[in-house]
């Protein structure tokens, strides 16, 4: 679209995301130019990033107008950027005012996407509305989303969106070989619960040609301390987002009945707390674990991987109950964030077709992933004296460590991958792009994303 006159007065040069304002020809509203840059470099990204640029603009807007109509000259498909747009829209509307005595200004009460598109906007918004539900989890405060008020939750989201759901609790735990999940919690007063959810694709598969099954696996500390290994206050300050990636597979859920795709998703979340209670799990306390392995505590703020590997092996079982493909999201290691960035989540694979599947899941999502190797030679770190690993591992490539840590708990022979989301599921920096302070939703859009492509593609060999 030609730029205004007035707007080239104020600067207006359409680099990416700078927004310039103009009255309209008849005085009744107020016209936004959005940059996008060169029309040949500009991609879904672009687009997203612009429709949350003009959002915050907006403000307090009663009604925002997005025409797709004037940007016909893309190289980006139709379709690619009416699901750009919405979901930048869409996310950058985001608030979390539970507990605000009044509303600061917020965002455009409407926002109407012009565009025939009809379909691909639906999409965006539902994965969006999970991107939301995810961040509303994270944001919740430790002490009102306890690890049973969280199986509640997950519970009535089952029942709303059609999905099966099982909540474990109290000796149910020990029986199904929880015992990570049971000595985490064990300094903490709220009890621990084991949520499993299970959506079943619309059209029943053939016998011939059964649904992919794939087990998403959610870390869910609901608050994390550090336990008896106490963390230091500032540390501690985001730790109500550990569970964010129980999060990000509930957002993923909830997302799939509408979005109707043909492969059926095992949930598997462990909820917990991780507190200093005089019965907490101590240093030097050795776990069994349902495989008939051990671990020795030597520090109970590395508590995230001694909670999953139980659940890994029950996820990843053989038999009818079993999956063809284990995926766990786990606000894990801040060796992440020193790696990486606060931006940046970390993939670890023992499958390269999976691997990619969830890379270009995340690149569709705009979710920032950076794939780290496996790298056996750092297993000496996770030598125990009298057990057959220790919890915590050597000061450097602790988020590797951590991952063979996982490695070991997963079937032989299964695809597995583990997405290292400690520092991008919470955003301590102000709002940037499509993504709010707080609870960023990290995810659950790559999740959705990564299970369209295995739909498509069919079951990965074993």
């Amino acid at each position: 679209m030609p730029t205004s006159a007035f707007s080239r007065r104020r600067g207006f040069v359409a680099r990416p995301g700078q927004v310039v304002a103009e009255p309209s020809p008849d005085g009744h509203a107020v016209l936004l130019n959005v940059g996008l840059g060169q029309a040949r470099s500009a991609t879904t990204a672009t687009f997203r990033r612009a429709a949350a640029a003009a959002v915050r603009a907006a403000g307090p807007a009663r009604t925002l107008r997005l025409d797709l109509a004037l940007l016909d000259d893309s190289a980006v498909p139709a379709a690619d950027r009416a699901r750009a747009v919405a979901e930048g829209a869409a996310l950058a509307s985001y608030r979390y005012d539970a507990y605000r005595s009044s509303r600061p200004a917020g965002t455009p009460t409407e926002i109407i996407v012009v565009t025939a598109e009809h379909e691909a906007v639906a999409e965006a918004l539902a994965a969006c509305e999970g991107t939301c539900l995810a961040r509303d989890l994270v944001n919740c405060p430790g002490g009102e989303l306890t690890p049973p008020e969280f199986a509640d939750r997950v519970r009535r989201l089952a029942e709303q969106h059609g999905l099966d759901c099982v909540v474990h609790e109290g000796s149910r735990l020990d029986r199904l070989g929880l015992a990570g999940l049971a000595a985490v919690s064990r300094g903490s007063r709220q009890p621990a619960r084991f949520v499993e959810v299970e959506y079943v694709p619309p059209a029943a598969p053939s016998a011939a040609s059964p649904a992919l099954t794939v087990a998403l696996v959610g870390k869910g500390i609901t608050f994390d301390s550090g336990g008896l290994s106490l963390k230091p206050s500032v540390e501690m300050r985001s730790m109500k987002s550990d569970m964010g990636g129980a999060a990000a597979v509930v957002g993923a859920l909830v997302a799939l009945p509408r979005l109707g795709l043909p492969v059926r998703v095992r949930a598997f979340l462990p909820l917990a707390e991780n507190m200093p209670d005089g019965d907490a799990l101590r240093i030097g306390d050795v776990v069994r674990h349902v495989d008939g392995t051990t671990t020795e505590i030597v520090n109970t703020d590395n508590e995230g991987r001694v909670v999953l590997a139980d659940v890994l092996a029950h996820a990843s079982r053989p038999g009818p109950r079993g999956a063809d493909i284990v995926v766990d999201v786990a606000t894990l290691t801040s060796a992440a964030a020193h790696a990486l960035g606060t931006r940046t989540g970390a993939l670890f694979s023992t499958d390269d077709r999976l691997a990619d599947a969830v890379l270009e899941g995340a690149a569709l999502a705009g979710e920032s992933l950076c794939r780290l190797p496996l790298l056996n030679e750092e297993r000496r770190h996770l030598r125990s004296a009298v057990a057959d690993r220790v919890n915590c591992s050597n000061r450097y490539g602790d988020t590797v460590q951590a991952a063979l840590f996982l490695r070991d708990f997963v079937a032989a022979g299964t695809p597995w991958a583990h997405l290292d989301i400690a520092a991008a599921a919470f955003n301590d920096d102000g709002p940037y792009d499509e993504v709010p302070h707080g609870g960023t939703g990290f995810g659950v859009r790559t999740l959705i994303g990564a299970l369209r492509i295995l739909s498509a593609g069919g079951t990965l060999a074993r």
